[in-house]
């Protein structure tokens, strides 16, 4: 093993969170006078996964988006809607676009080195990262590597797992002005389960059911809701599949905040990123994102960044949790409430944390008060 290399900053990581932050890092001038390392097993490449966020105004990746989308759509039981989005864009993001652009800004910097090695360990009090082919320290070191001693046994827990198909019809049969958002009319099964659709054109899009449960599907499960959504809901017209998709996010109010400590600081998922009430995280490690580089430039305390993710919108977040996994309630009607009583825009803030107390007050009077009520008793505990 060759001799220890010194940096200011470890990146450990090259996933979403890992060159989000790097190449924030490489574009920000108060910043090039720091070494950067990021540090991962392999150079990522290929459509391993999409990504899917809203947005008002231009975006860093906004050059690079599959597609955009100002209208959506809601579907249950109870309510369907076309929902206009403005002043915000719902819009996805296909990973090879997404490594592509942040690895060649990474590149391009004099002040970051990409390294691929794999790590064995890393000492957060000495800020010492023991990577297969050399020893790399550094004053913070930032890890999207999960933390030891994880226990969800006192906090909410449930999986968000998911299969998509990208399908190609023969016929027009997508609205391409519009995403499908959420689709609640397929057979819930004691479980919240929803599809939706993505349309990069009229005869193209990602179709794909997400299921919060902890009893996952196998591949032919996935495979087959979506076939028969495709086939009730969408067109029975000839498609082709070009690729497919499949996934688990956690969703949890577990603080992972908590494991940050000496030298280190977790990101991404491991860092708590993931939204608990819906899954959704690649908008809130963007929002992390600006918050390091903001106390890196600023020379402030890193924790200070992790404050997007907690305050009074953890709290909501967890309520809903409870209620949807805990009670039991029906996800059909609870999002059938909001969006049937809410403006969309101010749902779309309140699932970003951004919402004053009277967009918070739209929310909680939208769906019935007494499941959330006993959420809130419930959940105010272990949040302190």
């Amino acid at each position: 093993m060759s001799t220890e290399q010194k940096y200011d900053i470890i990146i450990v990581g090259a996933g979403a969170a890992g060159l989000s932050l790097a190449s924030r890092i490489a574009e920000t001038p108060e910043l090039n006078d720091k070494r950067i390392l990021l540090l991962d097993r392999e150079l990522k490449s290929g459509n391993d996964r999409t990504w899917c966020f809203w947005e008002h105004g231009k975006g860093n990746y906004d050059d690079v988006l599959t597609q955009s989308w100002h209208n959506v759509y809601f579907h249950s039981k109870y309510v369907s809607r076309r929902l206009g989005l403005q002043p915000y864009a719902y819009k996805m993001l296909r990973s090879n676009d997404f490594y592509n652009q942040t690895q060649s800004i990474v590149k391009a910097s004099s002040n970051v080195d990409f390294v691929i090695d794999s790590v064995d360990e890393i000492d957060s009090q000495k800020g010492r990262v023991v990577g297969k082919n050399s020893v790399y320290l550094a004053d913070i070191i930032f890890s999207s590597k999960f933390p030891d001693g994880l226990d969800f046994s006192n906090h909410l827990y449930t999986d968000q797992h998911f299969g998509g198909w990208f399908v190609e019809f023969e016929d027009d049969v997508f609205d391409q002005e519009a995403a499908t958002f959420m689709d609640f009319r397929i057979d819930q099964n004691d479980e919240h389960r929803f599809c939706y659709v993505l349309p990069i054109n009229s005869k193209k899009a990602l179709v794909e059911v997400a299921i919060f449960s902890n009893t996952h599907q196998n591949k032919d499960g996935y495979d087959n809701i979506i076939r028969k959504y495709i086939e009730d809901y969408i067109s029975k017209s000839k498609y082709k599949i070009d690729e497919k998709e499949y996934g688990v996010i956690p969703m949890t109010n577990y603080p992972f905040w908590k494991h940050n400590n000496g030298k280190l600081y977790h990101i991404g998922t491991a860092g708590g990123a993931v939204k608990p009430s819906s899954g959704f995280a690649f908008r809130r490690i963007q929002q992390h994102t600006e918050r390091i580089v903001n106390c890196l430039k600023t020379n402030t305390s890193i924790k200070n960044s992790y404050k997007v993710f907690r305050g009074r919108h953890l709290l909501y977040d967890s309520i809903m949790l409870h209620v949807l996994e805990e009670q039991k309630v029906a996800g059909d009607k609870v999002f059938s409430d909001l969006f049937e009583k809410t403006d969309v825009d101010v749902i779309l803030r309140f699932l970003d944390g951004d919402t004053s107390w009277s967009g918070d007050l739209q929310i909680m009077k939208a769906p019935a008060k007494w499941p959330f009520i006993k959420g809130m008793a419930k959940v105010i505990s272990p949040l302190k």
